[in-house]
This record gives C-alpha cells, sequence and structure tokens, in this order.
C-alpha cells in the first residue's frame, strides 16, 4: 500500500521560480533524524555565502561578486547581532546526512580563488574574534601562484581555514558538451593536490563559475564529493530541504547544488532566514502529532 504523503514545509519568503527540494526518499528514514534526541532542532538553518574580493575603501566596485571594506564589516556586525555563527563543510555534511546538531543560525563563509591576502588582511582578525571559520574555494593548480602556497599554508596553520575544492585550474567552467575527461581532470586532480598541502580531503566541489551540468555532478559523486555549491542565490538551507531553481532542479542532486547568498546583499540573505527558520519551526510543532502519527502508523516505532 502506498503511505499518505506528509505535507512539507513550505516558505513564501522563496522567489518565484524556487522551489525547496527534499533529498531522503525514505520518509520514515527522515522522520527518525528530525526527531532524533541530540539532533538539531527544526528550523535549524544554514546561509551559505560566497565571497570572491573585498575592495578597500574609495575604490570603485565593478563586479557585482565583490563588495566593500565597510559593507564587509556591517555584515560581520549584523551576523553577530542576529546570532549566526560559522561552521565547516565537515559539521554541514553532518548535518544535511544525519541532521546532526549545529548552531540554530548558522552560516559556511566560502571564499572563491587564491586569496590569502584577503583572508589574511579582512577575514583572520574576524575569525580569531569570533571563534569562526571560513571555507576557502582553492584553485589546486601546484604550477600557478606558487606564491601563494606558503602562504596558505601558514594560514592553515592556525586553525580557521577549512580548505575546499574549486577545481584544479578554476578555469573550466562546465558546458553540455564539455568532454568527460575534462571534467574528470578538472574535479580529480584537485583532489589529490588539495590533500597532499592540507593534510585533509576536500569534501565540497565549488563549480568554477557556477556552471554544473548531469555528467560533472556524476564525477564529483564519484569522486568522492557529498557537497556542491552553486553561484545561485536561491535562500538558505534546512535538514532535507535545499531551495533550488529550474536549471539545479533538472539534475535531481539537491545536495551537489546547494545555492549561496552573494556577499553584496548577504544581510538581506540573513533576515531571510531568520524569517525562514521561524516559519519552520513553527510548521514543525504545528505538525509534530501529525508526524508521529504517521511514524507511527508506517514506520512501526515512535
Amino acid at each position: 500500500f502506498t503511505p499518505v504523503p506528509l505535507e512539507l514545509f513550505a516558505s513564501p519568503v522563496l522567489r518565484p521560480g524556487v522551489v525547496a527540494s527534499a533529498y531522503i526518499a525514505d520518509t520514515c528514514q527522515y522522520l527518525r533524524l528530525r526527531w532524533a534526541e541530540g539532533s538539531s532542532s527544526p528550523g535549524t538553518v544554514v546561509v551559505p555565502v560566497m565571497f570572491h574580493s573585498i575592495v578597500q575603501p574609495g575604490t570603485k566596485i565593478n563586479d557585482p561578486k565583490d563588495i566593500g571594506v565597510e559593507d564587509f564589516q556591517a555584515f560581520v556586525r549584523y551576523a553577530q547581532y542576529l546570532g549566526f555563527e560559522t561552521i565547516t563543510t565537515a559539521q554541514l555534511i553532518d548535518f544535511l546526512y544525519n541532521n546532526a546538531p549545529i548552531p540554530l543560525h548558522s552560516m559556511i563563509l566560502i571564499v572563491d580563488d587564491r586569496r590569502p591576502g584577503l583572508l589574511e588582511e579582512h577575514f583572520m582578525p574576524v575569525l580569531e574574534a569570533n571563534d569562526w571559520t571560513v571555507t576557502p574555494a582553492y584553485i589546486a593548480d601546484p604550477s600557478s601562484f606558487n606564491w601563494a602556497w606558503e602562504w596558505m599554508g601558514r594560514l592553515y596553520a592556525r586553525g580557521r581555514l577549512d580548505v575546499q575544492s574549486h577545481g584544479y585550474t578554476g578555469q573550466l567552467y562546465v558546458l553540455p558538451e564539455t568532454s568527460e575527461e575534462d571534467i574528470q581532470n578538472e574535479i580529480w586532480n584537485s583532489t589529490t593536490v588539495l590533500e597532499e598541502r592540507f593534510g585533509q580531503r576536500p569534501l565540497a566541489f565549488i563549480w568554477p563559475g557556477g556552471n554544473f551540468s548531469p555528467l560533472s555532478v556524476q564525477v564529483a559523486r564519484e569522486g568522492g564529493y557529498q557537497l556542491g555549491f552553486t553561484a545561485y542565490s536561491r535562500g538558505p538551507v534546512l535538514f532535507n530541504w535545499v531551495p533550488q531553481g529550474p536549471e539545479e532542479q533538472l539534475i535531481g542532486d539537491p545536495l551537489m547544488l546547494l545555492p549561496r547568498a552573494w556577499s553584496n546583499s548577504v544581510n538581506v540573505n540573513l533576515d531571510e532566514a531568520v524569517k525562514v527558520s521561524e516559519q519552520a519551526a513553527a510548521f514543525a510543532e504545528a505538525n509534530r502529532q501529525l508526524e508521529a502519527d504517521w511514524y507511527a502508523q508506517y514506520c512501526s516505532g515512535e
């Protein structure tokens, strides 16, 4: 027989065309993890944030991906005010796969490309003052930017960097005609270099240019990656709840196509996340008995 489907949380905060996708097919497993003792409470939310350059005062900002120093500092103050804390990729994986406990309002700060100067000048003082971490999406080619490797090694030793992969060259923007060999070289070759340099295997692939395809997602999965990040700003992420646009929905693997808020509008995205968190918590409380009854009927347990 087919169980009566449960109503899933939907938020009016999401923009038109954006749909929250579940990724756990077994409803019994989802409910068990959702309400397990010691797990993250309903409404726990994560905001992945995409950073590129931080522009000095008085300098014109020409790239919408960039942010001024004053705006970066305002973001830090606002995140503190709202009670946001940073998490690492490993923590995010444990949360998304197992609903492991993380702060109610969490964020993962991802800095694309090779930017040790930006990390040291702007991020390290903030990280150390707040006990935060940052996630460099690092380009792994060992034959370019040689000067940056030693610098990154010194920063990594301070225990605040959660280095993940931005590709081997960072220049392969995946297109429908991109060959499987080229995709494998870009994704798989980056893994070994970063593992050798930092002593840990990267777990997340941050798509260069934000580009992806069904084949590239498959290759990343085959290479051991457990998460992927696009350049789309779709909204915050909850357990078993990933906002996606039509492009991501076609792939059918939400965890490999997570959204990222852009740094130039991140304060708006933090506000949005708080609202979604409150709505999701209220939905869970209102439906808790219904979900308990459903579990008892279809999952043979409490």
